[in-house]
């Protein structure tokens, strides 16, 4: 089936359904006539897993029957195809599913027979809050209950799924200004109360918002004992330039690795922990998707070593090693509060995670941190868009520049070349940055950008799409993006079919429904394939991930980037195509180097299809932009000098 048949074919509505127990997302067919619908039943859009979730009692009957009348031509809605997708998903509920989207932050309220609750839009949780009694706060800021903190987080847990792992509680009290004098609508302001405790740095609140100021330790060196030095060189099977990287670790508080792609930044991490002194507990903060690889990871170093999951094993407060997703930080920061777990080390994989300073998973991170010596990051993309987002990061280790505040710190370090140059001098003892180059027996890597022409009615479409007055701008470049997805499945189809049969490659794209039309066409073309998207289960992920590796009939691996772009070892592929730019190169570095990193032998070919005088131009332009910025900041690394220079443009 060609792309013009598939695109012709009737689409399901809904191709995909998950639960948290709680509420219900959708995984549906791009369809702006959908929005409204949605929205009309409480939805609302889940950026992190590409669906639209409901409460789940809004998931009835009638809106089913409302989906199946209202699908236009060229979709079409399976009424009892979606029941079964529901009952599915219902009875195979992932509790973390929204959590991150979620964001519940708790302030305690003088007096402690009221709390303040504030989240991310959700319907579920404003119907609770509503049941509960609460009162919006002025400005919309939060939820007003009254309900002491105890029975606030039994609530929350019993008729929203959110239990004490999700949420971020404030350590310092709030007083409530002007209760009793409210307007009918009754929405109280929200002040500071309680003076923070001299060192504990507290977490102010103030009427236009929270201020982080929760202060670790500040940096300092660590001497390394011949004993540690000799375990590092001979016990682990590290390379020469892994070995730098533990030392560096090894040899002060707190320090960020940000090598490039591939070089092994988890197993110099692990060994880095396992070497620092002490005989508690090591704890591993990643994203979810990454805990089995992290657990795969540590045996690797360490077989014998006890490994357990907040979340998934009871008794993981007294393993040696703990494994919690960023998500879950509410559990452990409990339990060190209740002095039921200390730890030696703590290792935030994917540490850029923790560039917004306001987000709960942020706070929790600070309050574990304030209580662990030894605070390892690791990320190879610690700048992604501005330097500002380095500075979290430097908050966490305790670098003197992190005691800045924001405004000053961009101040100094942002905006110019210059002044990002003497950003990289004062980061230069705390970062280690290496490139692929450390790496002797990786065989080489090399970039091409393929300028794909359109059918002139696909261009005729797109051209449409770009010139309509109607449309938001963010909405048209989401389009826009989406239809030029579309349009490359032919290129890619005939790209893939021209490789010669040993050849694997790793697809990524930037929107979901493009993965299910590409899974369609590679099947058409007789091409195994398997597919990745952030809402598979763990198990289903690693399970494509291994298939892809071992199985030779499988030659195609069809990944969300912003799913399968971090964390996974794709070495099986010898060429990734970007199908989609992501919005920065550092993102489009990260992806491609599933393939391009060690336990690859063969030379590894990125393909960057482009389709002229289109928003595809405007993205590469940006990258390079965001690329410039990363380089005078951080260094060399990986990122070229200009793509212009380096890339092949293939017509």
């Amino acid at each position: 089936m060609g792309l013009s048949e598939l695109q012709r074919a009737p689409r399901e509505v809904v191709h995909g359904v998950r639960s948290d127990g709680f509420r219900l997302g959708l995984q549906t067919v791009y369809a702006p006539w959908l929005t409204d619908i949605f929205r009309e039943y409480g939805g609302s859009w889940h950026p992190t897993g590409r669906m639209w979730v409901f409460p789940r009692a809004a998931v009835t009957g009638a809106f089913a029957q409302r989906l199946a009348k209202e699908a236009p031509s060229g979709v079409v809605f399976t009424v009892q195809r979606t029941l079964d997708l529901i009952t599915n998903a219902v009875a195979e509920p992932d509790r973390d599913l929204f959590a991150e989207g979620l964001d519940v932050q708790i302030y305690p309220v003088a007096g402690g027979e009221k709390t303040v609750v504030h989240f991310k839009r959700d319907a579920l949780l404003n119907q609770v809050m509503q049941q509960l009694g609460g009162r919006v706060l002025q400005g919309r800021t939060g939820w007003v209950l009254d309900l002491t903190l105890d029975t606030t987080i039994a609530a929350l847990a019993t008729h929203a799924g959110v239990h004490r792992d999700y949420i971020y509680l404030h350590d310092s009290e709030i007083v409530l200004a002007d209760i009793s004098g409210a307007q009918a609508d009754d929405r109280p302001s929200l002040g500071v109360g309680g003076r923070p405790q001299e060192g504990a740095g507290a977490i102010e609140v103030e009427s236009s918002g929270s201020v982080l100021s929760v202060l670790t330790s500040p940096l300092r060196k660590h001497p390394i004992s011949s004993e540690v030095r000799a375990r590092i060189e001979n016990e682990f099977g590290l390379y020469d330039f892994q070995q730098e990287g533990v030392l560096h670790f090894a040899s002060q508080s707190s320090a960020l690795n940000a090598d490039d792609m591939g070089l092994g930044k988890t197993r110099q991490g692990i060994v880095a922990a396992e070497v620092s002194e002490g005989t508690d507990p090591v704890l591993v903060i990643c994203p979810a998707a990454l805990k089995i690889n992290f657990e795969r990871e540590i045996h690797a170093v360490l077989p014998d070593a006890r490994v357990a999951m907040v979340g998934q094993h009871d008794d993981w407060e007294s393993a040696q090693w703990v494994i919690v997703n960023y998500e879950r930080l509410g559990a452990v920061v409990q339990a060190m509060n209740e002095k039921r777990v200390r730890f030696r080390a703590m290792l935030c994989d994917e540490a850029h995670l923790l560039k917004e300073p306001t987000s709960g998973r942020t706070r929790n991170a600070f309050l574990i941190a304030k209580h662990v010596e030894r605070r390892f990051l690791l990320t190879a993309t610690p700048i992604l868009n501005r330097e500002s987002e380095l500075h979290t990061l430097l908050k966490l280790s305790g670098h003197p520049i992190g005691e800045l505040d924001a405004a000053e710190f961009s101040k100094q370090f942002a905006g110019s070349p210059e002044v990002r140059k003497a950003l990289k001098e004062r980061i230069a003892e705390w970062m280690i940055r290496r490139p692929k180059a450390v790496v002797k027996g990786l065989k080489g890597k090399s970039t091409q950008l393929q300028y794909v022409e359109l059918a002139s009615d696909d261009m005729r479409q797109y051209r449409q799409a770009a010139n309509d007055p109607d449309s938001p701008a963010l909405v048209k470049i989401g389009v826009l993006r989406q239809l030029l997805e579309r349009f490359k499945s032919r290129w890619l189809i005939d790209t893939i079919q021209s490789m010669a049969p040993e050849d694997k490659v790793i697809v990524f794209c930037e929107h979901l429904e493009i993965v299910s039309i590409l899974s369609d066409e590679l099947a058409a073309a007789g091409i195994g394939s398997v597919s990745y998207i952030g809402s598979m289960s763990d198990k289903k992920k690693q399970q494509a991930v291994d298939q892809f590796q071992t199985d030779p009939q499988i030659r195609v691996f069809v990944g969300m980037r912003k799913a399968a772009g971090v964390g996974l070892t794709l070495t099986a592929a010898n060429y990734v195509i970007m199908h989609s730019l992501p919005w920065n190169a550092a993102l489009r570095r990260q992806a491609e180097d599933r393939a391009y990193r060690n336990g690859q032998t063969r030379h590894v070919t990125i393909l960057i299809p482009i389709v002229p005088r289109t928003i595809d131009e405007k993205v590469l332009d940006l990258n390079r932009h965001k690329e410039s910025i990363e380089r005078d900041s951080l260094g060399d690394g990986e990122a070229p000098p200009d793509p212009t220079l380096i890339l092949e443009n293939v017509a």
